[in-house]
């Protein structure tokens, strides 16, 4: 459960590790968009291991984490 809670702190602070980056110019939201599909695969792959072995609680995590990854595209663009 404790990794379950580092994992998803982590994820939440998805945003503000893109507005550093972006901001230093090591990510850009040309670069982000274009791996958008590989990072959904990440995002489930790591849903997957934190949550048990139900379809939906990987559902409810992948969502808010995805959705996250997309704030983050958000956040590079304003950022530059």
């Amino acid at each position: 459960m404790l990794v379950f809670f580092l994992i998803m702190d982590i994820g939440l602070q998805l945003p503000v590790l893109a507005f550093f980056l972006a901001t230093m110019g090591v990510i850009n939201t040309r670069m982000l968009s274009r791996y958008r599909k590989h990072a959904l695969i990440v995002i489930m792959l790591v849903a997957a291991i934190i949550t048990p072995p139900d379809l939906m609680t990987l559902i409810l995590v992948t969502i808010p984490l995805y959705l996250l990854y997309e704030v983050s595209i958000r956040v590079a663009r304003w950022a530059r």
